[in-house]
């Protein structure tokens, strides 16, 4: 037989430790059992000789756990506790949380991954291994073996809490030799990480990194989708700026006091290897910027930074997001404005209908409602009551021409010049005579959506050969209004004008990617003048420099400096 587990009876009894991965235990039992070779190991945990070897994101996990018995849990215990995958959870659907664990129940998880977002989060699918050398050293002499912490795997933690260290990153599964290889930590095969290895464990940045190590742990007892809500994650984060006066009431950032924490924060990235090439102020800028418009990021690590930096920990989060989530805050930061006369509940609704009964005077409802006397009237107006009014000044035959005039769609201020009232009296009687506002919005929508094609048609004639980039800035508000309310008819004017072939913008991120890893390589090796860089050095320093290495056509300015740095080694000895 191929497979010793088909024998009756066959059970693995090898234990788990304390926060040990799937990965790490697999290793362990690779040793204990003297196989000589790996895929032997996998065959007989996994019933394949590759599926199954994959320290993040393993799948067969169904065959172990049924092979394993109650050692490890169940299947579901497995994937919760002992691999990354509910990292990745919180921010994402409950739907995208039940695909990938059945994916890693079954033969292969297929693109998880891309469904994840880590292929195009900019920060890497890989987890290069990490763990603590003091840790290492305290289990071996605890338990007889050095093991991987799930702690230390998980993106964004570079040190470690019980030691206030920096962490080692282990080049065993670095390289495509090893991909399948059973590996444990050990005394002498890791290295340390170049920005991290002369810092202060007393430094803002260390300190800083140990909150950030806290969060990225905390998130795992979250559960799946409870912070996918993309607009409520935009509202807890404009809440917490409003409480820091870092934004208006209203929600709106004021960015001339956030230029001070966009400068911290891109002191702070220079220490984490994942978004050291991303640390420029206008990146992070446009990245808060995302967040705060609701579109969502890419890779739970993004969200995480800035939770670090207005958040205590992750229990705060949650309190804030659970608060706003109540306020009915998700669909948009202005909703905290909303007032009563726009969703009246059922005990105004009683007192309107008690007005439009005659049973109550439309005051009384006012001083019920707590509310003054114009927002009742404006209520029972949109419920299509009509109102008895004693005009001092504004007569009946006044009233109807000033009614008529705004059905013709008359602006405000004309409209009170022409009869000599306030602009406030004839607000009053938009708002109180039933039907009438949506009839004068109505007309209005109409005269700007001719004034729009009219000036928009006007430019085309004149200007068509300049093309759509340029139309758009001589002529913005026309375009803004028939885009979003004539989207039909300005796609047939713009039929015949020169354009661009539409791109996602692919090559100009790479270009400042590659510009940026640049940037990166020269800011390291100048920050560590005396020091004899190697590539493996430079790789664990900056781990987006591998692609570089693979691909050194496609980031020609990152390969450029890789190559001066190499050099200038070669010079040194």
């Amino acid at each position: 037989m191929n497979n010793q587990t088909e024998f009756d009876g066959f059970t693995i009894g090898l234990k788990p430790l304390a926060d040990e991965t799937l990965f790490s235990w697999c290793s362990r039992y690779h040793r204990l059992s003297a196989h000589g070779l790996d895929r032997v190991t996998c065959r007989q945990l996994f019933g394949h000789h590759q599926t199954g070897a994959a320290y993040d994101f393993p799948a067969r996990i169904g065959a172990l756990a049924s092979r394993a018995g109650e050692t490890l849990g169940t299947a579901t215990e497995i994937i919760h506790q002992r691999t990354l995958l509910p990292y990745y959870l919180p921010f994402r659907s409950v739907q995208l949380a039940v695909r990938a664990e059945h994916a890693m129940l079954g033969h292969g998880i297929g693109h998880l991954k891309y469904r994840l977002g880590l292929l195009t989060s900019g920060i890497g699918a890989a987890h290069p291994l990490k763990a603590c050398p003091q840790c290492i050293v305290d289990d071996i002499n605890e338990y007889g073996w050095a093991y991987w912490h799930r702690c230390h795997q998980l993106p964004g933690v570079w040190a470690c809490n019980r030691h206030r260290v920096g962490l080692n990153i282990s080049p065993q599964k670095l390289d495509q030799l090893a991909r399948f290889a059973w590996v444990l930590p050990g005394i002498n095969n890791g290295a340390p990480v170049a920005p991290l290895e002369r810092l202060d464990p007393n430094s803002d940045e260390f300190v800083w990194l140990t909150k950030l190590a806290l969060m990225c742990n905390g998130i795992l007892s979250v559960k799946a989708g409870d912070f996918a809500d993309s607009m409520c994650v935009a509202s807890t984060f404009r809440s917490r700026l409003i409480d820091r006066e870092m934004a208006n009431q209203q929600g709106r950032v004021r960015w001339s006091s956030m230029e001070s924490v966009l400068t911290q924060v891109s002191e702070k990235l220079s220490y984490l290897p994942e978004l050291i090439h991303q640390t420029d102020s206008e990146y992070l800028r446009n990245q808060l910027q995302a967040i705060l418009t609701g579109r969502a990021l890419t890779h739970p690590l993004r969200y995480l930074i800035w939770i670090s930096v207005f958040f205590d920990d992750i229990p705060d989060f949650q309190r804030t997001y659970a608060s706003t989530s109540s306020k009915g805050l998700s669909d948009s930061y202005a909703l905290q404005n909303a007032t009563k006369l726009h969703t009246p509940n059922s005990s105004i609704k009683v007192l309107i209908q008690q007005v439009l009964d005659n049973k109550m005077s439309v005051l009384q409802a006012a001083k019920i409602a707590h509310v003054n006397y114009l927002t009742m009237a404006i209520c029972i107006s949109r419920q299509g009551g009509e109102l008895q009014t004693r005009p001092k000044k504004l007569k009946a035959d006044i009233r109807r021409k000033v009614e008529s005039a705004l059905r013709a769609g008359h602006d405000k201020a004309q409209i009170a010049e022409e009869f000599d009232i306030s602009v406030t009296s004839v607000t009053r009687v938009l708002l109180t005579t039933p039907g009438l506002q949506n009839e004068w919005r109505e007309e209005k929508f109409k005269q700007r959506g001719h004034i729009a094609r009219q000036t928009w048609s006007d430019i085309l004639q004149n200007y068509s050969f300049l093309g759509i980039k340029i139309l758009r800035k001589l002529e913005p508000a026309a375009y803004a209004w028939l885009y979003r309310n004539d989207r039909d008819w300005l796609n047939n004017c713009l039929a015949n004008v020169p354009t661009r072939v539409l791109t996602n913008h692919a090559e100009k991120r790479i270009e400042k990617t590659d510009q940026r890893i640049a940037d990166t390589v020269r800011r390291i090796a100048a920050q560590n003048v005396n020091q004899v860089w190697s590539l493996s050095e430079l790789k664990r320093a900056i781990p987006s420099l591998r692609k570089v290495i693979i691909n050194p056509g496609q980031w020609p300015c990152a390969s450029q400096a890789l190559r001066q740095i190499l050099q200038l080694v070669k010079l040194k000895r």
